[in-house]
């Protein structure tokens, strides 16, 4: 009897979560999920197809609206650039993707992605301010004396040797920047690797990045689950709390104008300058009433930038070595701009405007290869989109893809399957505005894209200063996509010759 019982709440509960989860229904075209895959199985992204081809291949086949389901997750996908233009300028409409809510809020609740409404309000009045250019720039050196930390890395390296840890190299580095913009704090990211993995701080950042991507694909009382058993997951958040709230005990201890100097370049420093004076009085308060961050707020927000920032940077840096070892013309007009403007050995900020070159192949980077496959935007109330004339209704969760747009002949003059930076200074310099969108738009984009931006172009500068990357072979140097947080390069095999 037990046992029948069981059977028929088993059968029940797959006939729900088939029903509520894996059936295709409206009018908007695409294919019938499959239980508890639903389209990864008919995509091919099993077979190694990455999301941002798996997408472009759906366009061709249903046209610039279509549904597609990530597991359990139904979005529809928004191709059509009127319509995008449509979602990101109604913002009261089109909110925070409510997957962003349901993951990240697992872990990491207090943080900018993981709140919509008074709570993001409060939250971004209080961490936009250390994205802006003043703040940003006071790190030229920072990010200078990280990548020669590198750069004598190499050095040391047989010349014969084909780099293929590349994407590690990459991320050493960014680990290393954020550890100092972020923390005041050296990693050690870039020394010997033994050594590093024995700072407690830099193992626990770590596994935080390698922690987020279950979370991500797993339906959320899993992944909930998943978290709770983590022990690595668990400790890894204990350690960085622990060092947030010595540096934030440090910093009240320190006289004024230290605090101020240090300000100017440690993220940390400047989140303590809002940290809520009674904690438990706020908690009371309504959320509208509520002023500064608590500390567990502080450390979420900490976390959310090194999830965000450190994947996505250091993505796009591997893309550009990638694509410079295969277009050696595009790294001779780097060099040459470079001498042009006297910044043969020396980097300025006056020196970095000047290289508008640079700047064009960044671009084309984030173009040819977005480091996210896209942003998602939950319905706040039903809408209908102005080009495709689809109804949308509220709950439901639209997906713009960033690969199809950059990629989509009807927004770029010149061929979009070409890397080609000149694009930038002739007949694409105008573009659409949402044709290139690679950290999102609208009132929910990415709020440290100019910190990102700068990275690369004092890193990729300096690097064209001192080295030239070529093609490690056909083995080594196909390239091809891995899917994380961000879409990294799958095989990058290059030869690093010194100038």
């Amino acid at each position: 009897m037990i046992f029948i019982l069981i059977f028929v709440t088993v059968i029940l509960l797959i006939f729900y979560f088939k029903q509520k989860y894996f059936t295709f229904h409206g009018s908007i075209p695409g294919l019938s999920p499959h239980f508890l895959f639903g389209n990864l199985l008919q995509s091919g992204f099993f077979k190694g197809e990455s999301p941002p081809y798996i997408l472009t291949t759906f366009r061709k086949r249903f046209g610039d609206i279509f549904q597609f389901w990530f597991g359990p997750f139904r979005f529809i996908i928004v191709n059509n650039i009127t319509d995008v233009e449509h979602i990101f300028t109604h913002r009261n409409i089109y909110d925070q993707g409510d997957i962003f809510i349901d993951k990240f809020s697992i872990s990491y609740s207090e943080s900018l992605i993981s709140t919509k409404g008074s709570k993001f309000k409060r939250h971004i009045s209080l961490t936009l301010p250390l994205f802006r250019r003043g703040k940003i720039i006071s790190n030229l050196d920072l990010i200078i004396d990280c990548t020669d930390k590198l750069l004598s890395k190499w050095r040391k390296a047989d010349p014969k040797l084909i780099h293929i840890d590349i994407v590690d190299q990459c991320q050493n580095l960014l680990l290393a920047i954020f550890g100092f913009i972020g923390f005041n704090y050296d990693l050690e990211t870039l020394n010997d690797e033994s050594i590093s993995n024995d700072i407690e701080l830099t193992q626990a950042l770590r596994d935080v990045i390698n922690s987020i991507m279950p979370v991500l694909y797993l339906p959320r009382l899993i992944a909930k689950i998943y978290v709770n058993l983590n022990y690595r997951q668990r400790r890894a958040r204990k350690v960085i709390e622990q060092y947030i709230y010595k540096i934030i005990e440090h910093e009240q201890e320190t006289n004024p104008e230290l605090i101020v100097q240090r300000k100017r370049t440690c993220l940390i420093s400047s989140l303590v300058g809002s940290l809520q004076r009674n904690e438990k009085l706020e908690a009371m308060k309504n959320e509208e009433q509520k002023k500064g961050l608590s500390r567990s707020e502080v450390v979420d927000e900490m976390v959310a930038f090194l999830v965000a920032g450190f994947e996505s940077t250091s993505s796009v840096l591997a893309w550009f070595i990638y694509l410079m070892s295969k277009h050696p013309e595009v790294q001779q007009k780097i060099k040459t701009e470079l001498m042009n403007n006297n910044s043969r050995q020396h980097i300025s900020l006056d020196h970095l405007d000047s290289l508008i070159y640079l700047d064009c192949v960044i671009n084309e980077v984030l173009r040819f290869m977005p480091p996210a496959t896209g942003t998602i935007r939950t319905l706040t109330m039903d809408d209908r989109l102005p080009a495709t004339n689809v109804q949308l209704f509220k709950g439901e969760s639209v997906m713009i893809p960033f690969y199809n747009l950059a990629h989509d002949t009807r927004y770029w003059s010149i061929d979009p399957e070409i890397f080609y930076p000149e694009r930038f200074l002739a007949e694409d310099k105008n573009h659409h505005l949402y044709a290139l969108i690679p950290f999102g738009g609208g009132h929910r984009q990415c709020i440290g894209q100019d910190l990102a931006r700068f990275e690369l172009k004092v890193i990729t500068a300096r690097l064209m200063q001192y080295v030239t990357f070529s093609d490690g072979g056909p083995q080594a140097n196909t390239g091809g996509h891995s899917m994380r947080l961000a879409i990294l390069p799958k095989h990058v095999g290059v030869f690093i010759d010194f100038d």
